[in-house]
């Protein structure tokens, strides 16, 4: 299943059904969890709450109101928070109920995210997760029947610290393969949720999709390596950052192998982008990385102003075209907001232009 469909995908199942989603890390299933879990709180008329211990008083006085999403980070827990803390009652002891496992057996519907669980090293934690999968128990709290309980991790040979997980914990989990998203699916999601990125990201992963994800094979290092995530978190940042602290930005992020590609990629020289609509036959004579970076800046630019003529805009195209009909794509990628209204004019003229589209069948995700 790719990224992109866990929202989807998670309306089919029963709120009862525990899911485990496994895939590489950075690909985005935390966010899509939690953009299904808003979504289908709007859908129920409910307020959204990303619990912390500050909303137990308001979510107890009107439980019935809320949808409260519930996220766990197991590497970082001790088994107390799983299923209570031991007091002394009398001659006996019993587990004080924790305040997330309160809340999750009062409200209606809800969603407890148990993320890197199969990052987890220790056992107690696995067997006190193991109790709340199998019994949808934290400690001796059930949790509502319309809580829904979903898990995130990696495989061993996706991550080096990933471990298996018992065979009687993964039989109590509907297990989902994660694919990572496309270079395409992750520009539109940027899209949707940035409104200012640097797109020059997305022509240097068009041109070298090979470093969009790659993960260490070493269990430690000290050195970042390129994901969704930290390209995500890159694109954002790059375009406020000083030239003078440019290379220390990007190899932070995606590391100093992929960093010293991405900047000699940024460092090719391109034209003006009015310079290249007057004259689009100036777009052949470019070296490849200029091309790349002349189609997203351009696209860049036609999203962005109010005064590009449509007409210089579909004769750059047609160069583009002749030269490479995937940069058709790449060029509707980069114009973001104005995607559509390009579309329409290409298809409208139905020249060289629409048949790359067809050729690499894009043109019905855009329809």
């Amino acid at each position: 299943m790719r990224v992109p469909e866990i929202r989807e995908y998670l309306k089919t199942c029963s709120t009862t059904t525990s899911v485990l989603l496994l895939g590489p890390p950075g690909v985005g299933k935390s966010i899509a969890v939690r953009e299904f879990a808003v979504e289908e709180a709007g859908e129920l008329g409910l307020e959204f709450i990303d619990y912390n211990d500050s909303y137990f008083a308001e979510i107890m006085g009107s439980p019935e109101r809320y949808y409260v999403f519930c996220d766990i980070r197991l590497t970082e827990t001790e088994p107390s928070d799983l299923i209570g803390i031991p007091r002394d009652l009398d001659s006996t002891v019993a587990y004080k109920p924790l305040t997330w496992a309160t809340v999750l057996s009062k409200v209606g519907h809800g969603l407890l995210f148990l993320d890197e669980i199969t990052n987890v090293q220790r056992p107690d934690i696995i067997s006190a997760a193991y109790k709340i999968v199998l019994e949808r128990k934290a400690g001796f709290t059930k949790l509502s029947d319309g809580v829904r309980i979903v898990a995130a991790g990696n495989r061993p040979e996706e991550s080096s610290v990933a471990r298996m997980l018992p065979t009687p914990l993964t039989s109590r989990f509907h297990i989902v393969e994660v694919e990572p998203p496309k270079v395409e699916e992750w520009a539109e999601w940027m899209d949707k949720h940035y409104s200012d990125w640097d797109k020059r990201i997305l022509a240097y992963l068009t041109k070298f999709r090979e470093d969009f994800i790659s993960v260490p094979s070493e269990p430690e290092t000290l050195e970042n390596y390129p994901t969704p995530r930290t390209w995500t978190s890159l694109a954002v940042e790059i375009a406020r950052t000083p030239e003078k602290f440019m290379r220390e930005k990007i190899c932070g992020y995606v590391g100093k192998a992929v960093g010293g590609k991405l900047l000699a990629f940024l460092n090719s020289k391109v034209p003006d982008v009015e310079e290249l609509l007057a004259r689009p036959e100036l777009f052949r004579e470019l070296p490849l990385d200029s091309q790349y970076l002349s189609i997203v800046l351009l696209g860049n630019h036609v999203e962005r102003s109010e005064k590009v003529s449509m007409n210089s805009v579909m004769r750059f195209l047609e160069v583009v075209a002749e030269v490479q009909g995937d940069f058709i794509v790449l060029f509707l990628l980069a114009a973001g907001s104005k995607r559509k209204k390009v579309f329409g004019e290409i298809f409208k003229r139905r020249t060289k232009v629409w048949d790359c589209l067809k050729d690499v069948g894009y043109y019905s995700a855009i329809m």
